[in-house]
């Protein structure tokens, strides 16, 4: 066998296994889309913009600060009004 039949036989196997490479990994990204697919239309689901999905997290984390706030200082204010009754427990 010639040399020129040698790395003619090496590129095919390398062509072979890149054409399966090129395979699994089209296969990977057509799961990926389904599944990111799949989250967007859960997220659809649930009445909320896949595209402003961020901004929403951000505004409920910020509303559930400001009501974990709140609530602290009604605690505190409930613990003050009721100090002079527990002193005396």
């Amino acid at each position: 066998m010639s040399d020129l039949d040698s790395r003619l036989k090496v590129a095919l196997k390398n062509r072979d296994r890149l054409a399966g490479a090129a395979q699994r990994i089209a296969g990977k990204k057509e799961a990926a889309e389904k599944a990111l697919a799949d989250v967007d239309a859960e997220i659809r689901s649930k009445n909320l913009d896949p595209d402003t999905l961020d901004a929403t997290v951000t505004k409920l984390s910020d509303a559930y600060e400001q009501a974990v706030e709140a609530f602290e200082a009604d605690v505190a204010k409930a613990e003050e009004a009721l100090s002079p009754f527990m002193e005396n427990a």
